[in-house]
């Protein structure tokens, strides 16, 4: 009954009972024992003695209890004290790695941007040469590893490692250093490792260049180096170095940057290997088709090389660029390539043509513009091939366009054609004389040939520029020399493609070394083996006998497939086969294989690296939006987006920029010239979330190349959290 009071208040509120307990009751039980006063006397003397005794042992007991029951509580309040004393110290130490953490994600956000950039760059760095990417590809690793001083990258062609830029270390001395590939240490690792030092073997090189090195070579305390590779090939080497007086040490995250600027750089090799091998492939195909063109119409040999290297001298001297200059030499040497659908013996026809003869013969533009159609490396000169028999004045074929409506090579096309045609011998009469050939360019001028082309013609002729050195000399400026008779040989037995000849029952008459290498056979194991027996998958039969029917309809294949080799393993290639005439004038097929494994597998590891970027955007702690700079929609938003402006995606990608930035055009405007003139990297403006809040944010932009279009990649930062983070 007295739970409810406190310990003194219960202890007095005892004493008191018992108090006037004993004063009220002691007297009355002691008279009811004790009948004489005497005795009675007596005992009232010890009834108060008795009673201090009692009550001290009482108070004793109360007193103890409580104060028992105080250094407990006191006890649980210093062990409570040191549970939260620890708690906080863990809530510090956490806070710490936040922070920490947010900084590190701060850091790795500003890396990813800039591996973004040169990921983005790569189509065009495709187009510089391999000194300018590697010098750009170091500038970008120190410029994103915040613990390097110094860097320095160097290429290997064939065993002579040559450096090609240096951060921080002398260049030009570095330059003129050329090291054995043999020196190298570690040049076997592809993954990216430390080093004390240059990781040269001082031992293997002359006293002079090993001064020479340091000389050039800054103090370090350390470097990261990550080495280029393709095809386990190693193609130079990237390394990053910290100063030798620095307190710095390289992070974990570190290595995996230097690990992604290696793979950068090997798929910048192998872009430009295949970039080369197509080039070369396509240089080297035009000219075997020409060679079969010439084996099916005789009349026409060298007739394409002629006009080729007259079209591309009278492009040159009206001034035209390079590329122009370049692309019409390719039109010329493939203009008559649709003439090998035209059946022989209206080709070679003695005779005049009949009407319906002559309109087989003018298909041949149309049918050679769409076999270049369906190529990547000469789609772009279809269009010069297909109109390059229309006429100035509109009478040509095979659409009747005049004047300038006719592109500015087939205008020149049309002009070498026909002076070639009339100084060359045909089936049908003998080559005409330099002075009827000329007036017939000079009667039609106007009507026939366009104005601006035959007066550059005449001016090529006045000045003697045809003649065979010049002729030679336009040659080597597209990069094209002359062929012999076994060019074609040549080109079959040594071609670095997989090629088959099949005769008009798709059955194997002739194949290079290169074909029976890829697929594992012998030359006595294929010859009029039908091909389908011999590389072609059951799953792929009924693919096949499409692509038959394609090319048995005058057709080009072209596209990418799987084959299989004699023991069965599956490649990947790609595939190209037209029509061509055999001797004894019996059709056949030519078929050309090209592995494209290696380029699949690099395709791959381009997919992979884009989940790891896309792994990257879609994170929670930093706002990101991808927008369209042209009308400022949103086309993207991560999940940090969406958690700060309170939009679920769906919402945002909907929502235009300028729906969420409050500022109107003129003070955007004001605010993006202030953020020029005070070389800011970023803008600051204030946007609006779902529950109307208007928040103060900065907003770090940069361009984002995706297809054929380029996107602003946006990060917004909200300012109250960038200056609480700043103190």
């Amino acid at each position: 009954m007295l739970n409810f009071l406190k310990e003194e208040k219960k202890i007095i509120i005892i004493y008191l009972i018992v108090g006037f307990a004993w004063i009220y009751f002691s007297d009355r039980i002691l008279l009811t024992v004790v009948n004489d006063v005497e005795t009675f006397n007596r005992l009232q003397t010890f009834k108060g003695a008795f009673y201090v005794l009692f009550t001290a042992v009482l108070l004793f007991i109360l007193i103890k209890r409580h104060v028992d029951s105080l250094k407990e509580s006191k006890e649980e309040v210093y062990a409570l004290n040191e549970q939260l004393t620890a708690y906080n110290e863990e809530l510090l130490a956490m806070n710490e790695e936040l922070d920490q953490s947010l900084d590190e994600l701060n850091e790795l956000n500003e890396r990813f941007i800039s591996m973004i950039n040169m990921v983005s760059d790569l189509g065009e760095e495709n187009k510089t040469n391999e000194m300018e990417f590697l010098s750009n590809l170091l500038k970008s690793a120190v410029k994103i590893v915040p613990e390097a001083d110094y860097g320095k990258i160097y290429l290997i062609k064939g065993d002579i490692c040559n450096f090609i830029d240096a951060i921080g270390h002398d260049i030009e001395i570095l330059k003129n250093i050329k090291i054995d590939k043999s020196n190298l240490l570690n040049y076997n690792k592809s993954e990216a490792f430390t080093s004390q030092d240059c990781l040269i073997n001082m031992e293997g090189i002359s006293t002079e260049t090993e001064q020479k090195l340091a000389k050039a070579l800054k103090p370090i305390k350390k470097s990261l180096n990550i080495n280029i590779m393709t095809n386990q090939t190693l193609r130079g080497r990237i390394s990053l170095d910290i100063a030798a007086d620095s307190s710095r040490e390289f992070r974990d995250t570190t290595k995996k940057v230097m690990e992604s600027f290696a793979t950068l750089a090997s798929t910048f090799f192998a872009f430009k290997h295949y970039e080369d091998l197509q080039g070369r492939f396509t240089r080297e195909l035009i000219s075997a088709i020409i060679k079969i063109l010439e084996i099916y119409d005789p009349y026409t040999r060298g007739h394409s090389e002629n006009v080729a290297e007259l079209a591309s001298a009278i492009a040159e001297k009206m001034g035209l660029s390079r590329k122009l200059i370049t692309d019409t030499y390719w039109a010329g040497m493939v203009h008559d390539i649709g003439k090998l659908l035209v059946p022989v013996n209206i080709l070679n026809k003695k005779g005049k043509l009949n009407n319906t003869e002559y309109e087989i013969i003018k298909n041949h533009p149309v049918w050679g513009s769409e076999a270049l159609s369906n190529s990547a490396s000469l789609k772009h000169i279809s269009e010069y091939i297909l109109y390059h028999h229309e006429r100035w004045d509109g009478k040509g074929y095979p659409e009747g366009l005049k004047n300038e409506q006719i592109p500015l090579v087939a205008q020149i096309l049309s002009v070498a054609d026909s002076w070639d045609a009339m100084r060359s011998e045909r089936s049908y009469r003998n080559p005409l004389s330099q002075k009827k050939a000329l007036l017939e360019i000079k009667n039609n001028k106007k009507s026939q040939f366009a104005p601006e082309v035959v007066d550059a013609f005449l001016e090529l002729l006045k000045n003697n520029n045809l003649d065979q050195e010049n002729q030679q000399n336009n040659r080597e400026k597209i990069f094209l020399s002359n062929v012999d008779e076994n060019y074609f040989e040549q080109l079959f037995d040594q071609s670095a493609e997989g090629i088959v000849i099949l005769d008009n029952n798709f059955r194997v008459v002739k194949s290079n070394q290169h074909f029976l290498e890829m697929f594992g056979y012998q030359r006595n194991e294929i010859l009029n083996k039908q091909i389908k027996e011999i590389v072609v998958p059951a799953e792929k039969s009924s693919e096949t006998d499409n692509f038959m029917e394609m090319v048995e309809n005058g057709e080009r294949v072209n596209a990418r497939s799987f084959r299989h080799k004699k023991n069965g393993e599956k490649i990947e290639v790609s595939i190209q086969g037209f029509p061509i005439s055999l001797n004894r004038g019996d059709y056949g097929y030519y078929i050309i294989y090209q592995d494209i494994t290696e380029f699949k597998n690099l395709e791959r590891k381009y997919i992979s690296s884009r989940g790891k970027y896309r792994a990257l955007f879609e994170n929670e702690e930093v706002v990101m939006l991808i927008i369209d700079p042209a009308d400022g929609q949103i086309i993207d938003a991560n999940p940090a987006a969406e958690n700060f402006y309170g939009w679920n995606r769906e919402k945002l990608i909907s929502m235009k920029i300028s729906e969420i930035n409050i500022l109107d055009q003129e003070e955007v405007k004001k605010e993006m010239q202030q953020a020029r003139e005070k070389n800011r990297n970023h803008f600051n403006f204030k946007h609006r979330t779902a529950n109307d809040k208007i928040k103060d944010v900065e907003v770090y932009s940069q361009p984002i190349p995706f297809a054929k279009k380029e996107y602003l990649y946006s990060i917004i930062h909200e300012k109250s959290k960038v200056m609480a983070e700043s103190f």
